[in-house]
């Protein structure tokens, strides 16, 4: 299994920290949801965010970056810059465009 690290601009929800599926302040695990570039369809991938720079995630009326980790055999067919993405945590907190690919590595 490949994993492959992030960085991106998103916009957290407002119930992003404060709901039930409340994200904790430096990050944690979410599910990534996005669209294969050739047939558009969705897949769900299990992540770890982290904030970037000690930046607390919070919602905001502007996008933060933060820092994507994302394990499996397919991510680079989902996820490349420019790509758009969403956080799920039982339901949607927040939209993001990947920025950059930092690393990609096979996973042990």
């Amino acid at each position: 299994m490949k994993r492959f690290k992030y960085r991106a601009l998103v916009k957290l929800d407002s119930e992003s920290v404060t709901g039930s599926a409340r994200l904790p302040a430096a990050g944690g695990r979410v599910v990534v949801r996005a669209h294969h570039h050739d047939t558009q369809r969705d897949k769900m991938f299990g992540a770890l965010v982290d904030a970037v720079h000690g930046d607390p995630l919070r919602p905001a009326d502007h996008s933060i970056q933060i820092t994507v980790t994302v394990s499996g055999e397919d991510v680079d067919e989902y996820l490349e810059p420019g790509d758009s993405f969403v956080l799920w945590r039982g339901h949607d907190i927040g939209q993001g465009v990947i920025s950059r690919r930092l690393f990609w590595a096979d996973a042990p």
